[in-house]
């Protein structure tokens, strides 16, 4: 009988034990299913506050066009309205001596600008693709020179325009620091050079001596923050060109060139004409709005550290139109944005 009773309570205290250990285990289970509903709940959340943030400053460019304005005529509605950043004073027309400063979404010069909206907000940029070098028509020399302005190592220099013109010609011809077929179909993962145009700035990083690394800027100016593949043609628009554009295209020191941008900022209508006496070799002055711009967005919550980038490529058709190029869901990037004023 003892022993009866010894072995029942042994299994009595197997079974509470496991139990226990079922019980711990669905309420680790629980909890962290608790904490991915929340985590899934701020990613939709922040994906939203950032497409909110592209069609708030996608409103802007649109309604400044819809009335006529441009880099040298920010005034009247569009000056109060639009003039700072998160709407104005509104009322009568502004005189026409009086020159309102040009709103940072309708420059196109990449300035970051923030926002709250509802439990978070946006931050928010807005590039214009005419302010880049076009990688389907930049020439030999300018490419070689912009490269050098940027103090690319000579040998490194020679390989990546003779690769990138590799790349985009339609022979298969090979430059003294070129590649084509035979290199590409030599690679642990391979395929063939393209001969011809690039359809995506990306398409660099299959291009040899292009690293993921160079391109996003990890190891050196960001290549793309310096080509595109959606403007015109024409040259590179110094009035929103970036930085990084402009050093690699007039070939200045970074302190000439931050006081440049320093007082294009600060500059509107006729000043804003006077800051560009001539454009250089091949580059370009336009004070109109942007005809193909980038819009990139950060939305953010403010009960979490959770947030999602987006950007669209847009183009402007007449006065109401618009299309999209394309639309980027998610943005994969540790730059981190840096508001300024103007």
């Amino acid at each position: 009988m003892n022993n009866a009773r010894g072995i029942v309570l042994i299994i009595v205290l197997w079974v509470l034990m496991m139990l226990t250990v079922l019980a711990a285990e669905v309420a680790r289970s629980v909890r962290i299913e608790g904490l991915t509903t929340d985590v899934y709940q701020q990613e939709v959340s922040t994906y939203y506050l950032a497409t909110a943030g592209v069609h708030r400053a996608l409103y802007t460019i649109l309604r400044a066009q819809q009335q006529g304005h441009s880099m040298l005529n920010p005034g009247g509605m569009f000056g109060q309205q639009f003039g700072a950043f998160g709407g104005g004073q509104s009322g009568g027309q502004s005189g026409p001596e009086e020159q309102k400063p040009v709103d940072v979404w309708v420059r196109g010069d990449g300035q970051w600008k923030k926002e709250e909206f509802g439990e978070g907000g946006y931050w928010v940029r807005v590039i214009d693709e005419g302010g880049k070098l076009n990688l389907n028509q930049v020439d030999e020399v300018t490419l070689r020179q912009v490269l050098t302005n940027l103090n690319f190592d000579v040998k490194f220099s020679q390989l990546l325009v003779d690769t990138i013109q590799d790349w985009r010609d339609q022979d298969s011809l090979v430059r003294m620091h070129g590649a084509e077929n035979e290199y590409y179909l030599s690679l642990p993962i391979p395929y063939p050079a393209k001969d011809g145009f690039f359809h995506l700035p990306e398409e660099l990083m299959l291009v040899r001596g292009v690293t993921p690394a160079l391109f996003y800027g990890r190891e050196g100016p960001a290549l793309r923050d310096l080509f595109t593949v959606y403007s015109s043609g024409g040259g590179v628009n110094l009035v929103t060109a970036s930085p990084l554009v402009l050093r690699a295209v007039l070939g200045m020191d970074q302190q000439a060139i931050d006081e440049l941008v320093q007082r294009r900022t600060e500059a509107s209508g006729a000043n804003l004409a006077g800051l560009f006496p001539g454009g250089g070799a091949g580059n370009t002055i336009n004070f109109g709005l942007p005809q193909v711009v980038t819009i990139e967005s950060i939305g953010y919550r403010n009960d979490g550290g959770v947030t999602r980038r987006v950007a669209a490529v847009v183009q402007r058709l007449g006065v109401n139109n618009f299309r999209f190029l394309r639309w980027q869901d998610r943005i994969d990037s540790s730059e981190t944005p840096v508001q300024t004023e103007g």
